[in-house]
């Protein structure tokens, strides 16, 4: 039988009851049936009125009086102590125990005792406890009213020919669960391989030692009556092994949960028509109906409440199914074994992650069920009622965070991984704690009135330690931080704004000034008056043109020629004089500066011979003209030169009108400087 059973299970002989009771010259074993009552033998206190007694892992060795003592066959007795044997959780696991009257004579195997024999006592390591296995024969020891036991399997012997057993009186003897009396003597003629015991009935039949035990446990020996008869269990065949014991089935299941799962409940058919795999582990199941050695009322439960409910998915089922046949081993789900690490783990890396272990075990805690089905477990029975507390917790949450405003990214989190801290939070588990003060410390939150939502989120989140606050302090802080930063990078994009507006505006208003000083009337006749010098002063250069090239053999051709060659200028001036006028002062030809105008180096000259070409090239034609067609003609060409200059001249783009407008330094600076959008005015617009 196991240790700490489930409540309402009978209680085996657990080793953190087993008593060591002592007095002066005389040691013996007892059994824990309260946190303050022990029974043990009556000759091993003697006469005495007090003993002191001392518990397996407990409070120390303390005094206790004896309560009751029996006499003649009845070698038992009751000590009381003033003060718990046993620490607070321990006692607050101590379940009532079964008292068992044997309802016939045949032998009963598997009976099992507790205690401190002489032959487990060594000069360095102490005492120790001893656990032995033995048979019942019924059928002995009548004439003394005693049940006789053949210890299985052990046979010590001392050097100095004492019995190996003296220590062992007062140990409770247990069968299936059941408390069925009390060691009390080790016959010396069956070479150490017997014992003998009180019989519960005794006690239970001597109306002081009832009145005794009632005041003192609080309440009346529970009694059962016990069958030595067994019967064999058919076992059950998963995984290709037969398991008749729940521990056996249970280790099974953690190693192959894939295949108990898909042969007892992916399909299970109805309950009129089972399937194969339901119907045999149900069959199973219901053989375990000893109420003296089974969990009858647990598992009615499992199978009413948890099997067979059409909402409880596959795996939950495996789980409950697993928590019913071995309550005090590990706790698995879905092959892996589940502590209260891994599940801090689940909560506070499986809500990051998309895929692996904790990513799973968290969609399967937010799916609900798990954590209660974990609680059966005796290493995660802290986990009980934590499930509701999230539930609870976790819809305070969702009031606090919609009357919060939260912005899309922090209020998508909110519905989703927000879950798995909260449930951290309420983990009783200290390495959830120092994960989640870890994650405060990395997170600085933005000073107060930065972010309007934050603020409001903090002040409606209560508690700063309670999970929410937690919540708000580390998760939300990140999501406030990180909206700081923008804001302020807003406020500086802003701010940068500002000051290119403001340049703008300074320019434009410059501009203002600058057009209107341009555009007065004054400088409208300034740009004509050096627009009629700088085309005349070409006008005067290009009438030695004709001489060149004509006066030295044609004096009055060449003096015809450059009658004509003004008109070119003209025409070049009337294109040019409206459009000089309209740039007003920002028309300023270098005429007093030549080195602006003339050529600079070889490309300059390149650059510059086009015009005195066409220049030549004019006087040389208009003289053949003149010379073989005469006067008239020669004046035509003259016209549709001028014509051609004009248009030349009056060009708004290439050379012509770069040369027009790009005098003056000023006024090109600030018009190429203008900012994009802005409106460029037309020259005299």
């Amino acid at each position: 039988m196991s240790g700490a059973l489930r409540a309402g299970r009978p209680m085996g002989p657990e080793h953190s009851r087993v008593a060591a009771v002592q007095i002066t010259g005389s040691r013996g074993s007892g059994y824990l049936l309260t946190p303050r009552l022990v029974l043990t033998a009556a000759h091993v206190v003697k006469d005495e009125r007090r003993a002191r007694v001392a518990v397996v892992g407990g409070t120390g060795s303390h005094g206790a009086e004896v309560a009751w003592r029996g006499e003649g066959a009845c070698d038992a007795a009751l000590l009381v102590s003033g003060q718990d044997l046993v620490r607070p959780e321990t006692a607050g696991r101590l379940s009532p125990v079964h008292w068992a009257r044997l309802t016939d004579d045949s032998p009963l195997g598997g009976c099992q005792a507790m205690g401190f024999p002489r032959a487990q006592q060594n000069r360095t390591r102490g005492v120790d406890i001893e656990h032995i296995e033995c048979a019942l024969r019924p059928g002995s020891g009548i004439v003394r009213n005693r049940y006789v036991l053949d210890v299985k399997d052990v046979s010590p012997e001392l050097a100095s020919g004492d019995s190996p057993w003296e220590g062992m009186s007062g140990a409770a003897l247990f069968a299936h669960g059941l408390l069925l009396g009390v060691v009390a003597e080790a016959p010396r003629n069956w070479r150490h391989q017997r014992l003998e015991a009180v019989k519960s009935r005794t006690l239970l039949d001597d109306a002081a030692f009832v009145d005794a035990f009632t005041r003192h446990a609080g309440t009346a020996p529970l009694v059962t009556g016990l069958s030595s008869a067994t019967r064999a269990r058919k076992p059950l065949a998963l995984a290709g092994s037969l398991h008749s014991a729940p521990r056996d089935l249970a280790a099974t299941v953690r190693t192959h949960w894939a295949a108990a799962r898909q042969q007892f409940f992916d399909r299970m058919g109805t309950p009129s028509e089972p399937t194969d795999g339901w119907r045999d582990l149900l069959a199973w199941l219901q053989r375990f109906d000893d109420p003296f050695t089974d969990d009858v009322e647990g598992r009615r439960t499992l199978i009413d409440r948890w099997l067979t409910h059409p909402d409880v998915t596959p795996d939950l089922k495996v789980l409950r199914l697993l928590g019913w046949l071995d309550p005090d081993g590990e706790a698995a789900w879905k092959g892996t074994r589940v502590t209260m690490e891994s599940l801090a783990t689940a909560c506070l890396q499986g809500r990051l992650d998309t895929e692996g272990p904790a990513a799973g075990i968290y969609r399967d805690l937010c799916a609900g069920g798990l954590l209660d089905a974990l609680a059966a477990f005796t290493d995660l029975r802290g986990l009980g009622g934590t499930q509701e507390a999230w539930d609870d917790t976790w819809q305070a949450w969702q009031e606090v965070a919609g009357a919060a405003g939260l912005p899309d990214a922090a209020r998508e989190w909110a519905g989703d991984g927000a879950r798995g801290l909260l449930l951290a939070a309420l983990l009783p588990d200290p390495l959830a704690g120092e994960r989640i003060r870890t994650a405060l410390g990395r997170v600085m939150p933005p000073a107060p009135g930065r972010v309007g939502w934050y603020d409001r989120l903090c002040a409606q989140g209560g508690d700063p330690d309670s999970p929410v606050g937690l919540l708000v302090r580390s998760d939300f802080a990140a999501f406030a931080a990180a909206d700081a930063q923008q804001l302020a990078q807003q406020a500086a994009r802003e701010a940068e704004a500002r000051a290119v507006a403001a340049a703008h505006a300074e320019y434009e208003r410059q501009w203002i000034v600058y057009e209107a000083a341009r555009c007065t009337p004054a400088a409208r006749l300034g740009a004509a008056a050096r627009v009629t010098l700088w085309l005349g002063a070409w006008g005067v250069v290009t009438v030695p043109a004709a001489w060149l090239v004509w006066g030295w053999t044609w004096p009055s051709m060449a003096a015809t020629v450059s009658w004509h060659l003004p008109g070119l200028t003209l025409a070049a001036y009337a294109a040019r004089l409206p459009k000089a006028v309209r740039l007003g002062a920002a028309y300023q030809p270098p005429l007093r500066s030549p080195r602006r105008w003339l050529p600079a180096g070889l490309a300059g000259i390149r650059g510059g011979l086009p015009k005195p070409a066409f220049v030549f090239g004019a006087v040389l034609v208009a003289g053949v003209l003149l010379h073989d067609v005469g006067l008239p003609l020669t004046t035509l060409f003259f016209v549709c030169l001028s014509i051609v200059v004009f248009r030349y001249a009056g060009r708004d783009e290439g050379e012509a009108s770069s040369a027009l407008r790009g005098w003056d330094d000023e006024h090109r600076a600030l018009a190429g400087v203008r900012p994009a959008g802005s409106r460029r005015r037309r020259p005299g617009g």
